[in-house]
Formats: structure tokens, C-alpha cells, sequence
């Protein structure tokens, strides 16, 4: 998105704050480590289109990040908040729209954690509104009354969407391509929104780096017959993670 866009949906903040129903639901998950909020390494971890941050998927992220000492956020879109109030399964809002929420769900950290690092990330969507966040922030697109988040490092995604299911020609390349934070991208080998073929002859900068996994799908789940396991994957991109957050090189 570039300023001309951000522009054309400055209206899109009205909404949100006026909305009964903005992103919610966040909440803090501290890692085992002594630190306190504002001397922690920390991560908002976004969720994905179809299920929201109290999904099983999140929970066992949680839970292996914090075993490598991040403290994690997780919070619902706006869409997905309604949906849980309503006990009905809507589908997502516009880009503009979670890109803002996103920003607003860093702002209440920031708060937390004062000028402590944090990574923006998150799982499928809520990766690719994180790597959008950063734009906007790269290009000075700020809401009204925020403060450039100097503290931000980077990007950390789980199944990047580089394009929507069964439309491979439809690319979300831009905001990856346009990128100067470090982002990282666990995505699994057989990826229906980007597989390893497909994403090998696109054109990704160094400061992006995608690490594979064998036979993974979307959800870096493999095949029986790979003899890995999902929890295998999961728990290797938690400490993928975390070696680029201590500024640690990523083995291609």
C-alpha cells in the first residue's frame, strides 16, 4: 500500500474507533524468564483468516516461543472478535481496515512494554497484515496521535499468503519487495498459497528470507509418509524465531 492508499481509506480509522466491535481479546503470555514487560524480548503474534488467537494452532506458537524466551501478544480482528461475541463465522474486513487494528494492538503494547523490542508476526493473514504494518510505518503512515514505534524490529511469518488459494497468478509481492526490516517467513514445502517451486522464481529481497519445510502445507503440517511431524515444524520455526530476534543468521 503506498500513501496515496493509506489516504484513500483514512476513513477506514473512524470506523474502527467507533466500532463496537474493534480488535480484542489481547492478552500477554510471558515467557518462563525473569524479565519483566518493559526488558523482554517481544512478539504480537496475529492470527489467520479463518480462525482466531484461541485456536490450537496459536496456543502450541505460544507455548514453543515462550519456551524460547519471547513474551508473546495475541489479540482477535475486529471481524473475529464479533464473531466469537455472536457465535458466528464472519469473514475477514477489508486490508486498510486490519492494517489499522494491527497498528492500534501496538499502540496498547507499547504501553506494556515502553522502549522494549518488538517483532510484529503472525500466522498466514495476520503475517501478511504484520508485513504491511511495517510498510506504513517505513513510509510514515501513521494514525492520528501515533508516535513513529522506533522499538520495532522486524517480521516473523508463519505461512505467508503470497497468493490467494487457487489464484497463483494473483501475487502479494509488493509489500515484501518494497521491505528494509528483516522479516522471516516459515512456509512449508507444499504450500497451497505459496509453495517452495512457485516462490523460487519470484523476486524476494536478502532482508526477506523464507525457510522451508519439508512437506509442510499451510499450516507446516506434512504427510505421513515424510516421517515429520507438525510439531516438529512448529517447534523449529519457534526457534528459527528466535535466532533472528538475538541476531542470529537463518540457515537457508
Amino acid at each position: 500500500m503506498d500513501s496515496k492508499g493509506a489516504t484513500k481509506d483514512s476513513a477506514v480509522l473512524a470506523d474502527i474507533q467507533v466500532s463496537e466491535y474493534p480488535a480484542g481479546n489481547l492478552r500477554y503470555h510471558p515467557s518462563a524468564g525473569l524479565n519483566s514487560e518493559s526488558n523482554a524480548r517481544h512478539m504480537i503474534f496475529a492470527h489467520g483468516a479463518g480462525a482466531g488467537s484461541h485456536h490450537p494452532f496459536m496456543l502450541d506458537m505460544v507455548s514453543l516461543l515462550n519456551a524460547q524466551s519471547i513474551d508473546v501478544w495475541t489479540f482477535d480482528f475486529g471481524y473475529m472478535h464479533r464473531g466469537l461475541i455472536e457465535n458466528k463465522k464472519r469473514p475477514p474486513t477489508r486490508l486498510p481496515s486490519l492494517i489499522l487494528e494491527y497498528q492500534h494492538i501496538i499502540e496498547q503494547v507499547r504501553a506494556r512494554i515502553n522502549d522494549a523490542p518488538l517483532w510484529l508476526g503472525g500466522k498466514s493473514m495476520g503475517g501478511r497484515v504484520a508485513c504491511h504494518v511495517l510498510q506504513e510505518y517505513q513510509h510514515g503512515n501513521l494514525p492520528e496521535q501515533q508516535s513513529f514505534p522506533k522499538q520495532i524490529q522486524g517480521g516473523l511469518v508463519i505461512g505467508y499468503p503470497f497468493h490467494p488459494a487457487a489464484k497463483p497468478e494473483k501475487l502479494r509481492l509488493e509489500v515484501l519487495q518494497s521491505s528494509t526490516h528483516p522479516i522471516l517467513i516459515c512456509q512449508g514445502e507444499r504450500d497451497a498459497l505459496g509453495s517452495q517451486a512457485q516462490i523460487s522464481e519470484y523476486a524476494v529481497p536478502d532482508n526477506v528470507q523464507v525457510q522451508f519445510f519439508v512437506d509442510g502445507d499451510h499450516s507446516l503440517y506434512p504427510r505421513k509418509a515424510s516421517g515429520l511431524s507438525q510439531a516438529e515444524h512448529m517447534q523449529q520455526a519457534a526457534i528459527s524465531f528466535a535466532r533472528l530476534i538475538n541476531g542470529k543468521l537463518i540457515p537457508r
